[in-house]
């Protein structure tokens, strides 16, 4: 079977869209490498990147250097289904929520999540909501569609029309680099690097606002005022916008709480994330919505202690493993990081819990259930 792939987020393994892709590409590689693949690349995003189990083809538009959503719009609605056809493939996938709207060759999408047709404040602009009826309508017409859970997967039918049938949820997984390292190591490079000394709990991924960070901070607050155990609270993550409907201002609401000095703002590369996880006393991730969540995963692949939110795809993620709370219940909040951050009899306990979980998250198993979709989708 020749297969294409929509590269678009190839450049970009820091976010979980280029997480999915490249982790799923090399799983594809290793469970099935009788077929033939090619990843398509658009040309302003290829970078010299070259994926080495297949073939790299840049796939240029006529607006590459006039504008990059309509180049973008471009490569993903004629570019890549017409470098498809010419490169002769039995399937196209397209691994994020941007299928063409027509393509001679079967459609296989992944749809990671439908936020913006679910939260009203991710809604955006007369552009973003025309860009979203396109997607919309053309998910509704691959001829197969992937969600990352049985939540999503819901989510999927409910609201873009899809038939059961053809939705199928696999699941994602934490990368090989989340592992349990050396306690003494990550905790001096955690203190070296990022000045996080003693006990803290660990939070990475968006300030956007279905992130609830304020109400962590919140909980935090009054955790601090109760004389709980004492902890800092470190927050990695940038605000993507200035727009306040999206993004709390977070700094302002630390000032207003008066936990500055508890609190430890920070930028986190990538490649960090595996030593804070490791050094952490626990993880928190109080996210109102999510189509898979790939922190708590990850977290518990190092084998640390965690607290998420019981909404949306977060108790499918973390299963009996972790502590839950409900997004808005702050009273909650404040004991369950209570709980971790004075009892070392249930941290070792999670411990164990998130790191056999973890265990049952792979790319090589999403490999195998992705090639049986890619032969329903070629019939």
């Amino acid at each position: 079977m020749r297969i294409a792939i929509n590269g678009m987020f190839w450049g970009q393994p820091n976010v979980g869209s280029g997480q999915y892709l490249r982790g799923l590409l090399g799983a594809l590689a290793r469970a099935a490498p009788e077929h033939e693949y090619a990843l398509l690349l658009p040309a302003g995003a290829a970078g010299g990147a070259r994926f080495s189990a297949g073939d790299t083809l840049v796939v240029p538009t006529p607006f590459d250097r006039r504008g990059a959503n309509v180049a973008k719009l471009w490569f993903e609605q004629v570019g890549v289904p017409l470098a498809a056809a010419r490169w002769r493939a039995d399937v196209l996938h397209v691994p994020y929520f941007a299928p063409p709207l027509a393509s001679a060759v079967p459609v296989v999408a992944s749809v990671l999540d439908i936020i913006p047709l679910r939260l009203p404040e991710y809604r955006g602009g007369a552009a973003v909501r025309a860009y979203m009826r396109l997607v919309t309508r053309a998910a509704s017409r691959a001829r197969q569609v992937i969600a990352i859970s049985e939540f999503s997967r819901a989510d999927i039918i409910r609201h873009l029309g899809c038939a059961p049938a053809r939705v199928a949820a696999i699941p994602l997984a934490a990368g090989e680099q989340y592992r349990p390292l050396d306690p003494a190591r990550a905790a001096a490079f955690a203190a070296e690097r990022y000045g996080l000394r003693g006990p803290f709990v660990y939070y990475v991924g968006g300030l956007d606002a279905r992130k609830n960070v304020p109400m962590l901070l919140r909980a935090w607050a009054a955790l601090r005022q109760a004389g709980g155990p004492p902890a800092s609270l470190a927050l990695a993550g940038r605000a993507l916008g200035g727009d306040p409907r999206l993004f709390p201002d977070i700094d302002a609401l630390i000032a207003e709480l008066g936990i500055g000095r508890s609190v430890a703002r920070l930028d986190v590369p990538h490649a960090d994330n595996p030593w804070l996880y490791s050094a952490a006393t626990a993880f928190a991730f109080p996210s109102r919505y999510e189509g898979f969540g790939l922190p708590p995963l990850e977290a518990m692949a190092c084998g640390t202690p965690v607290v998420a939110s019981d909404a949306s795809s977060l108790p499918e993620v973390v299963g009996d493993a972790a502590l839950l709370a409900a997004p808005g219940d702050l009273p909650a909040w404040v004991a369950a990081l209570w709980r971790l951050l004075a009892d070392p009899a249930l941290r070792a306990e999670l411990r164990q819990r998130g790191l056999a979980r973890a265990a049952e998250f792979g790319y090589d198993r999403a490999a195998r259930a992705t090639l049986e979709i890619y032969a329903r989708a070629r019939g």
